[in-house]
């Protein structure tokens, strides 16, 4: 077992551990590779030797155990919030400096799973006599959250703002940092079991390099300024680590002592690897697929303005037409002839119009992942292009984001408490989840010819090749709201 103290002082010393000057671009630096260099190098036995001891240390307050990382994210991690990148970049690189503890490779650095390159998940992850496997994976193919929305050059704003549609952080957590996680499933679909998941890792340490490409492709993309309360954030990582100096985790990662051997944002998305994996079952004859074009699928019932409906969500997917009086029709045109109030709010702030899902619980099927769905508005009959679906995209709902939304419910009766009591209550507390979907700025977008009817739209997309059959997602009411017209 290593000691705090010596936990504490190689942290403080991380600086002055030997480089890897052959594959640095600057001979002080740490190099965090693409997977494919890296499993091909020499400090890929010591990644597998310090995955498996963490594994088999079964003291979680122990920080050289696997669960103590996973129980660290479960209550402090903050998903759907400002600080959300800045939060899980300090949570890397205190897990990456335990990883050269634990090996006893100072030359050891986490690589990066670039599945913008390549979608599918590295084979040295799919052999069952290695300690990165997992068997409870769901899919192993990520092709169906990727996107390119936030790389367009409109988005030059980091940090989400009540009313803006320009922002970086938000853009990077809804796709494809959540669908990631929903398509592999297993602990990964879950907040509160996902850093269990090798995988886990190497997913985060892109999302950290997408961070650092999008801000280097300029273009008047801007962080916050250093003074500005974002870096103000709750970063702590538990107690056991918790007098380590505060790192400063702006995007100045030569501070942290290490960049990424790729810091260009992707050029495009890659061929897709099966295209039946992520094609989705539609409830109509109308076609989808996530290459060619989104069309909207077959309505399952009307509900009016303001009123709730039951769903469920299967291997199909779905609409929901939405009517509106000449009264209804008022209040949502009025929020979108209104400019948006673009200032500093909380992370729950959902604007005039929205699209609520009350009550949403998740089946045993559904518990597994393996899926997600995308929320549209007014998705057209005849289809658009992938590269168009952002005009119509309001959110995702999957395994994961409802796991978030339980979390934070089941999170409100724990105040007081310390981790490890945390950690004995039920990771949901078995809240069902609420989640609500900013819709305003998409009906803007979209613009409709008559406000007569809305359609929401919930389009499924799988992470394998033959998809489970079966209702994964309960929602006891959804609905359409909008403010009164002013």
């Amino acid at each position: 077992m290593i000691s705090r103290r010596r936990f504490l002082q190689s942290s403080l010393t991380v600086a002055l551990l030997p480089m890897l000057p052959k594959l640095a671009v600057s001979a002080d630096l740490r190099v965090r590779q693409s997977w494919p260099a890296f499993c091909t190098g020499p400090t890929y036995p010591s990644l597998l030797y310090a995955v498996q001891t963490m594994r088999a240390n079964k003291t979680s307050t122990d920080p050289a155990s696997w669960e103590y990382w996973a129980i660290v994210h479960r209550y402090n991690c903050p998903h759907g919030k400002p600080y959300f990148l800045s939060w899980h970049r300090g949570f890397l690189y205190r897990f990456e400096e335990m990883l050269r503890q634990v090996s006893g490779d100072p030359n050891l650095v986490l690589p990066y799973w670039n599945y913008y390159d390549q979608p599918t998940v590295p084979a040295e992850f799919l052999d069952s006599t290695s300690s990165l496997y997992r068997g409870d994976r769901q899919g192993t193919d990520v092709y169906g959250a990727l996107s390119m929305d936030p790389f367009a050059p409109e988005i030059t704003n980091f940090v989400r703002y009540t009313g803006a549609t320009d922002a970086f952080e938000p853009q990077v957590e809804m796709h494809p940092h959540n669908p990631v996680h929903n398509l592999i499933g297993g602990v990964m679909a879950w907040i509160a079991y996902s850093p269990r998941d090798p995988l886990f890792w190497v997913h985060h340490a892109n999302i950290d390099r997408l961070w650092v490409a999008w801000l280097n492709a300029g273009g008047g993309r801007h962080e916050p300024a250093t003074t500005a309360s974002y870096w103000d954030g709750d970063n702590f990582y538990g107690k056991a680590v918790d007098s380590m100096p505060r790192v400063w985790t702006r995007n100045t990662t030569v501070k942290l002592g290490y960049q990424y051997d790729d810091e260009t944002m992707p050029a495009g998305l890659p061929a897709d690897p099966s295209p039946s994996a992520t094609n989705a079952s539609v409830a109509s004859t109308e076609a989808f697929s996530l290459g060619g074009t989104t069309a909207r699928p077959a309505a399952v019932g009307n509900v009016a303005l303001g009123a709730s409906k039951p769903l469920d969500l299967d291997e199909n997917s779905i609409s929901v037409q939405v009517t509106l009086t000449p009264q209804d029709a008022n209040r949502v045109r009025s929020a979108m002839i209104q400019p948006a109030a673009v200032q500093p709010a909380a992370a729950d702030s959902t604007g005039p119009v929205r699209v609520v899902l009350d009550g949403v619980d998740v089946s045993g099927l559904g518990k597994k992942g393996g899926y997600f769905y995308k929320v549209f508005v007014n998705l057209p009959q005849q289809g658009v292009a992938a590269r168009e679906e952002r005009n119509f995209l309001v959110g995702m709902v999957g395994a994961f984001e409802i796991s978030v939304a339980q979390m934070k419910a089941s999170m409100k009766g724990m105040q007081g408490m310390d981790m490890q009591a945390m950690d004995h209550m039920s990771a949901s507390g078995g809240a069902k989840a609420r989640l609500v979907f900013p819709a305003t700025e998409a009906l803007k977008r979209a613009w409709p010819d008559n406000l007569d009817q809305i359609t929401v739209s919930f389009v499924r997309v799988d992470g394998r090749k033959r998809p489970t059959k079966g209702r994964v997602i309960h929602i006891d009411a959804f609905r359409l709201e909008a403010d009164p017209a002013k």
